[in-house]
Formats: structure tokens, sequence, C-alpha cells
């Protein structure tokens, strides 16, 4: 099974599944969400919608990712969010939010993220939040232990164990997720989800993914473009097609629900209600134990869209 991207524009001339408007109507927001959510429910097991380099708001178009700020995306329903930080001198001391290539400092730090969604979380006690840090430049080490105290500031709201928690943990906490310098939270493995910029056999695919879920391992599918090319234009082609396999995923897929993280530059409010209305994954299984029916080793498993993905067929 295959699916083809049609080229679809609104009134607005915006792609369908992709917005560059920074304004956000109240209408669209998505404040508490995850609140039907059954307590027992594995975070692993809810589709969330997050975004990829969630705060690159600034460096001009080869680096911006996003347009709209964190809290807009928190009122909107996102909550996955893909950090990237660093320093720049061996002598500062905040870590400060930048993009992951060009290193444009993107007018914020680390614990100011922090406390904007912990404020957000104290506000709507029904939500969690997952976030990845990844680190950069030379001083990864000093960092870390930087990143390591701001987490030590707020340890009783920041989940750091390597077991995925239910919602009834997970509400009200940042789930915070382990990455190659910094080993705080839970693993992350990269896996390509495409080839050759198609994706086919679409249910043997999610087959795949929901065994991963149902072992309950956190699956996060990312979409990212390359170094020299616009994460703008890469949206407005990979959002049509992600859009509309929602869409089609909500009507037709064996596999309904078991979709996991996925991780957009520029999504429309709309892509994300649509991801946001799918039901959790079933695994016939007690949830938080896999199809052996033995505890399992949680993890986090990245699955990459790369870019030039612009059709399927």
């Amino acid at each position: 099974m295959c699916f083809h991207i049609k080229k679809i524009t609104s009134c607005s001339g915006s792609w369908l599944g992709f917005n560059e408007n920074p304004d956000l109507d109240p209408r669209s927001y998505n404040l508490d969400w995850m609140k039907s959510i059954p307590e027992e429910t594995p975070l692993s097991a809810i589709s969330i919608p997050g975004t990829h380099e969630s705060l690159t708001l600034y460096g001009g178009p080869l680096a911006i990712c996003q347009v709209w700020n964190l809290k807009q995306q928190l009122k909107v329903g996102v909550r996955y969010f893909d950090l990237h930080a660093g320093i720049w001198l061996p002598t500062q001391k905040n870590v400060y939010i930048r993009d992951s290539h060009w290193m444009f400092w993107q007018h914020t730090e680390l614990d100011n993220v922090f406390r904007d969604i912990l404020d957000f979380l104290r506000d709507h006690k029904s939500e969690t939040v997952i976030l990845k840090v990844t680190l950069h430049g030379l001083y990864k080490k000093k960092v870390a232990q930087l990143t390591k105290e701001l987490i030590d500031n707020f340890r009783n709201k920041i989940w750091t164990k390597t077991m995925t928690p239910n919602m009834k943990d997970a509400r009200g906490n940042i789930v915070f997720l382990q990455t190659d310098v910094f080993h705080a939270g839970t693993e992350n493995h990269d896996s390509r989800f495409f080839e050759r910029n198609r994706l086919k056999n679409v249910e043997e695919r999610l087959k795949q993914i929901k065994s991963h879920i149902c072992e309950h391992h956190i699956v996060v599918t990312e979409t990212s473009t390359s170094l020299f090319n616009s994460p703008k234009t890469f949206a407005q082609n990979v959002n049509k097609w992600l859009y509309n396999f929602v869409e089609r995923h909500k009507k037709i897929s064996k596999n309904y629900g078991c979709l996991g993280v996925i991780s957009m530059n520029f999504p429309s409010t709309q892509l994300i209600k649509n991801i946001i209305q799918l039901k959790p994954c079933e695994c016939g299984q007690r949830p938080g134990r896999g199809g052996s029916g033995k505890e399992s080793s949680p993890t986090i498993k990245t699955f990459m869209v790369k870019h030039k993905t612009t059709m399927l067929t």
C-alpha cells in the first residue's frame, strides 16, 4: 500500500498540513487534550504531535523551522519538543537554545524553557510534555553539567527515569529523553523510516512501530531536511503527506492509533488536531508490558523522514 501526495492549497495560499502564519486563533487551542486518556495508558501508546527544532525561530530561511513560539505551541497542543542547546565560551553559566546547524542563538535559555513548560503544566495538570535536548559545540561536557544542575532544580517535576511512565505518572511533568551526550532519561535510537524518498508497505511499517510501542518503547518519527535546504520548503511538501496519511490512517489502518510521536516543521493547527484525535494504540496486553507479558526495558526509537521526501507513488 502506498500514498500519493496531491498539491492542495487553501484560499490563503497555505499548503494543507503546513502553516507559516505566526498568528494563532484561540479557537485552535488544545489546552487539555490529554485529560480523557486513561491513567494507566503508557505514554508510548499515545499519538503525540511534536515539533522538530521546536524553538528555531531565528536565523534565516536555511535555519528557521517553526513560526510559533513555545507558549503558542503548547496552547495548540504540541506535547513533544526537540531542542538544541550549547554555549560559546567555557565561562558561560547559562545553557543557550540554538539551532542544530548554524549556531544561531534563539533568544532564550534552557531554564526559561523549563519554567515556561512547567508554568503551563501547573495550569493544565492533565498534560505532560516530552522534551529532547541535544547538546552542541566544543563544550558539551560543561553544557551537560549545567543541564544536570537545571534538572536538579526542578527534579520533582522532570521525569528522568529509564522507565517510560504511564499517564498517571506523567501528568504535570516533563518527560526527559536521553541523548548521546546527556544520559538522563530514556535511550534514543535512530532508524530510517523512508527509503529512497518513498514510504511503501505502510501497514507493515506501522506493524513494526506498533511492536515497539507495545513493548513500552516511545517511538519518534522526525521530519528533517539537510543542511543547505529550506525547512519551510521541505515542510510544504512533507506536511501534505502527513496530513493525508493521518486522515487515511484514521479510516482504514489495521494498526489504528499506533503512530507514537510525530515531530514536524511548520505544522498546521488541523494536522495537530488530527493527530490528537487518534485514540491510544491497542496492544492487547496490560499497560507497561510487552507481548511476552514481562516488563520490558523502555527506549526511544526515532524514525527519520529525510530531505526530498516529496511524493509517494
